[in-house]
């Protein structure tokens, strides 16, 4: 036999203090139904039925037995328990099980409906609960009792712990209950209507049945009363009423069925609707706090009941509302005209699962998930460890790959240009190494200001920037702490480096100009331009950080520098050898140790060289005697005073041998240096644009004369 699912309480005759909600799990069985046998031919009076239910308490007015009509003058063919003291005293004559089965579908009927009750002299309007079982089949007894499971408040009596409810010190809940005699003739029917309904209190009615000892449970739960019972649907001669109101049904749910649950709604007498809709949310098992949106059941006016099937053991929460005069379960804020529908609302907890068979099919699928997941995973684990073995293979014959070296030969001829600021000689020193080391060990020929400018003769520092720029194919940022502050906006904007050679700092207008072609060309200014840095320079600032420059540490990363001038690929993984002899790579240390001892020794170093625009000394042009560099001692002194590289040796051989030999002539040169003309003031800033133009192209710090 097929085992099903029904909502029990705990026995009636323990009396329990509280409410015990549970699913009881027993064998289907069967009942025979009562069969009528022919009417044999003759007078036909003493087969016809007629009810015998008379009673002057209306409590009980919809109640109908019927009997034979040649039987219905003898005596009573039921009693009725008409105090919860006799209805208990009746069940408790009964040996009960521990938990009541439920009753087969066909043997009864259970029915709650809200009845309204007007105002009188003595109340005012009020709603019962209106209780009624049907028997088809034949029973002895029936026995109705109410069990209250939750209430707002303490003004509903029968949730309250009142001595009234207390029956020789146990409690006993309301009960009512009727007995039939073997004369009776099924259907019957027993209702009774005068419990008390309270408005958001939650009821479950318990029809228990003898002899089968089974029962039939109903919840049942209800809005405020002004909601389910508007005063123009129950008085229609009310004024000052709305002729069409917004109201909220009562909830019932109905567990006669093993696989599904009927749940059931109730409405005052004049009620008119086209649907009730019923929202099932099911609460998360792990956060109590959160519910997720399951189905909505539709109803469709006049029907009163819609089966919900299906449902997994949990807490759900039902919402039910009928949809009147357009209005809608939710409304937005911001919703216009928007009306939102009156609501009944009810939690219940299911112990066991109540579903269809398809749907429990699909379970017991679900339910031997663990092998199938275990079937999956031991596929799943052959397919990584072949996964992960491949891989192994795969980075170990690229491993062996990596280890091969390749001589790659430098072909190209790169002239890159060092982009940096004026910070001090000893960090001039460590760039010139940098120059240096390019030309020896990376087949590179660097543009280098302080040697082009010196041996370039009558030109312009800031058109032979803008030229080179424009010529040169990678470029090379050096940082440094003077750097930093350049790059800084705020601080640019008051202060400015102090010049220590004669024309002026040319990195700002260089950062200038590799900004611009940033903007302009960006998808191929990372293969163009990078940002070296020395031990004792500071990290990147932020703004230039951004570009996503690569950037090399000097000199450890020179091999990779070289790579990236020769458009090589230069990326942390690969072990590129360092091509620096051990006795300079020592040098170049030095220097940029040095330069750390520096600025560890001299911590307001900066403050010679970061100075306001306003205290900038301003060289002035004064009419003196130039100095004259007729000898190489006498170049290699100014050389140092103006922070100058003086030419190489072989730049003044190749000079000496261009000059004509056959010539009778000795020309003597003499090259003198003398200090820049003094700056302009705003008044003469103001000047003509003839005059701002020829100031423009004499605008070199550096003046060379030669006589």
């Amino acid at each position: 036999m097929s085992p099903f699912y029904t909502l029990c309480t705990s026995p009636m005759t323990t009396g329990s203090s509280k409410p015990l909600l549970y699913f009881c799990f027993i064998p289907l069985f069967f009942f025979a139904h009562v069969s009528s046998s022919a009417i044999p031919s003759g007078n036909t009076s003493q087969y016809a039925l007629v009810d015998v239910f008379h009673t002057t308490d209306s409590c009980y007015q919809d109640s109908v037995v019927k009997v034979k009509q040649a039987d219905s003058s003898k005596i009573s063919f039921f009693s009725t328990f008409t105090t919860t003291k006799e209805c208990s005293a009746r069940m408790h004559e009964n040996d009960f099980p521990e938990k009541l089965p439920s009753c087969p579908p066909g043997l009864i009927d259970l029915e709650v409906t809200p009845d309204y009750v007007p105002k009188s002299q003595l109340s005012w309007p009020y709603a019962n609960l209106h209780m009624s079982v049907t028997a088809h089949a034949p029973i002895d007894a029936v026995f109705l009792r109410l069990q209250c499971l939750s209430t707002s408040d303490g003004a509903d009596v029968y949730c309250s712990d009142s001595k009234d409810m207390y029956i020789n010190g146990v409690k006993e809940w309301p009960c009512r209950g009727i007995e039939f005699s073997n004369k009776v003739k099924f259907p019957a029917k027993f209702t009774y209507a005068c419990f008390r309904l309270t408005p958001y209190s939650v009821y479950a009615i318990n029809a228990t049945v003898l002899p089968q000892k089974c029962r039939a449970s109903t919840i049942i739960t209800s809005p405020g009363f002004d909601v389910m019972f508007p005063e123009i649907l129950v008085d229609p001669t009310a004024k000052n009423a709305p002729k069409d109101p917004l109201w909220a049904p009562t909830l019932a749910l109905d567990f006669s069925e093993d696989n599904a649950i009927w749940v059931r709604y109730g409405t005052a007498p004049k009620a008119e609707c086209d649907t009730i809709k019923v929202n099932v949310y099911k609460e998360h098992e792990n956060d109590t706090t959160k519910i997720s949106y399951l189905e909505t059941l539709t109803v469709k006016c006049p029907e009163k009941a819609v089966k919900w099937e299906n449902q997994a053991a949990g807490q759900y929460l039902l919402t039910a509302y009928a949809s009147t005069r357009g209005c809608e379960f939710m409304c937005n804020s911001t919703s216009r005209g928007c009306t939102q529908c009156l609501r009944t609302h009810l939690n219940i907890r299911l112990h066991e699962t109540r579903a269809s068979i398809p749907w429990l099919a699909v379970q017991k699928f679900k339910d031997h998930s663990y092998e199938i997941l275990i079937t999956v995973l031991v596929l799943f684990g052959i397919f990584i460890i072949a996964s992960l073995v491949g891989f192994a293979v795969y980075c170990y014959k690229k491993k062996k790959e990596s280890e091969i070296v390749r001589d790659i030969q430098l072909r190209d001829f790169i002239k890159p240009m060092i982009v940096y600021a004026d910070d001090s000689h000893l960090h001039t020193k460590c760039v010139t190494h940098l120059v240096e080391y390019l030309r020896k060990y990376a087949n590179c020929d660097s543009i280098f200001d302080v040697e082009k400018l010196i041996t370039l003769e009558n030109v312009t520092p800031s058109r032979w920037l803008y030229d080179q720029l424009s010529s040169a194919n990678k470029f090379i940022i050096v940082m440094s702490h003077c750097a930093e502050l350049v790059l800084d906006t705020v601080a640019s904007e008051t202060h400015e480096l102090a010049n220590s050679r004669p024309f002026g700092d040319l990195f700002r207008p260089a950062i200038d100009a590799i900004l611009s072609d940033v903007a302009a060309n960006p998808s191929v200014t990372r293969k163009k331009y990078c940002i070296v840095r020395f031990s004792y320079a500071p990290p990147v600032p932020p703004n230039l950080a951004l570009l996503g420059f690569p950037v090399f540490n000097l000199p450890t990363d020179f091999p990779h520098l070289t790579a990236f001038l020769h458009s090589l690929e230069y990326g942390e993984r690969l072990n590129i050898t360092q091509n620096i002899p051990p006795a300079d790579m020592n040098t170049w240390r030095s220097a940029a140790d040095e330069k750390a001892q520096f600025i560890i020794n001299n911590p307001g170093w900066l403050k010679d060289r970061w100075k306001p625009k306003s205290d900038q000394q301003m060289m002035e042009l004064k009419r003196k005697s130039p100095v004259v560099i007729q000898t190489e001692q006498d170049r290699i002194k100014a050389s140092k005073k103006y922070n100058l590289l003086p030419p190489k040796q072989d730049i003044e051989d190749e000079e000496e041998e261009e000059q004509p030999t056959t010539s009778t002539v000795v020309v003597t040169e003499s090259t003198f240096l003398i200090q820049p003309p003094k700056p302009r003031t705003e008044e003469e800033a103001e000047s003509s644009s003839e005059d701002d133009e020829d100031e423009e192209d004499q605008g070199s710090d550096t003046i060379v004369a030669y006589n």
